[in-house]
């Protein structure tokens, strides 16, 4: 392994060569128009500096966001030299998720809050810049709790002897998802989701979705939400006739904890990734069948639990327990082929982010673990 590294105080950047499968070389050489232009992809860097796992990443103008388990919370790295810029955060327990939407960062955290950042982007390409970004609002509002706490119908019963206002979660918020509008969605661990208007950060639905820990979100542009819990169930909500959700359909599949929820660019395609080391892929129904989608079939290959996944294009990444990142090519007719196995990771993959790239002239993944590190690589495939 050919390692060049700089590092400060608090951080270290190296760049290495991530190792291909001999499964995912076969599958490369299985038909024309994509390959690896050599036998490995090279990891141009590992970013180092989390005390914690990272388990949750977002990149946004240049930046890169990493959350940890961590006391500092949300570390910044800086394209294209991928250096730390700053880190912030409050402290109050682990970063579960980072979204971005409207210039703004949200960050969902295990005491139960969200939080809303206002970044300095533009000073973030100055050298020697420290974008730290700036507390704008923590979820539910100070506000809102106010207008709310008077009226006992406000209030829901979340243990036997434990009443809490409806607008709050009650336990770890494990998940965020960007909605059609100013919409945010906020999944969580107390079976719940929350809907949030971003324009005034007031909480305006809370929807009790599962049996168990909702674990993933995903929505469309049209306006229909879908939820994946440790009940190894995916659900599809949506407003019909309402302003608020109702059920329309349960998707059944897995036979474990869905962990992880995106759509394919075109949204055509809904992906969801599961403990029980597959991830399904899953159509829109045609006209006239009572089911809203309908299993088109299943990604095989990790040997452990998938725990996220994200997509580009026609390219789907996914991330598991058993160390290891897989890049699925989606062909013309949703067929899908498994084109890299990424191994570099020393513990399970939590995060994983994809981009288009131009400057790489491809496919560009970011993916953070429980080592305590973030990777970034390369993918230089011909599509």
């Amino acid at each position: 392994m050919v390692l060049v590294s700089q590092s400060s105080t608090d951080s270290a950047f190296s760049a290495e060569s991530w190792t291909t499968g001999e499964s995912s070389r076969r599958s490369s050489e299985s038909g024309p128009g994509y390959g690896p232009d050599d036998g490995c992809a090279r990891c141009i860097a590992t970013l180092a500096g989390h005390s914690g796992a990272v388990g949750s990443l977002a990149v946004v103008g240049g930046l890169i966001y990493s959350g940890g388990s961590d006391g500092s919370d949300i570390r910044v790295w800086r394209q294209p030299d991928l250096q730390e810029v700053c880190s912030f955060g409050t402290g109050e327990g682990a970063v579960k998720a980072l979204l971005s939407s409207g210039g703004l960062l949200f960050s969902a955290h295990q005491d139960m809050k969200i939080r809303v950042w206002k970044a300095g982007q533009a000073q973030a390409q100055a050298p020697g810049a420290r974008p730290e970004p700036k507390l704008a609002a923590t979820l539910p509002t100070m506000k809102d709790y106010l207008l709310r706490c008077v009226p006992p119908k406000n209030y829901v019963q979340v243990r036997r002897h434990k009443k809490s206002l409806w607008i709050q979660h009650n336990d770890t918020i494990s998940v965020l998802a960007r909605g059609a509008g100013n919409v945010l969605y906020s999944g969580s661990w107390d079976k719940t989701v929350k809907v949030w208007r971003t324009s005034d950060f007031r909480c305006v639905e809370s929807i009790v979705a599962h049996d168990d820990a909702v674990s993933a979100l995903a929505a469309d542009q049209g306006g229909y939400l879908y939820t994946g819990s440790a009940d190894a169930t995916v659900k599809v909500w949506g407003k019909v006739g309402g302003k608020k959700h109702s059920l329309l359909s349960t998707l059944k599949g897995h036979k474990s904890s869905v962990n992880a929820l995106a759509f394919s660019p075109d949204e055509k395609v809904l992906y969801s990734a599961s403990s029980d080391k597959t991830v399904a892929v899953w159509e829109r129904a045609k006209g006239g069948s009572d089911e809203h989608m309908t299993m088109a079939g299943v990604l095989r290959g990790h040997r452990q639990a998938v725990l996220c996944l994200a997509t580009v294009g026609n390219i789907v990444v996914t991330g598991s327990a058993d160390k290891t990142i897989r890049v699925w090519r989606r062909g013309r007719d949703n067929s899908h082929s498994c084109i890299a196995v990424l191994e570099g990771h020393k513990g399970p993959v939590k995060a994983v982010v994809a981009s288009m790239e131009a400057v790489h002239e491809g496919v560009l993944v970011y993916s953070g673990g429980l080592d305590r590190l973030v990777k970034v690589c390369p993918l230089r495939w011909r599509f």
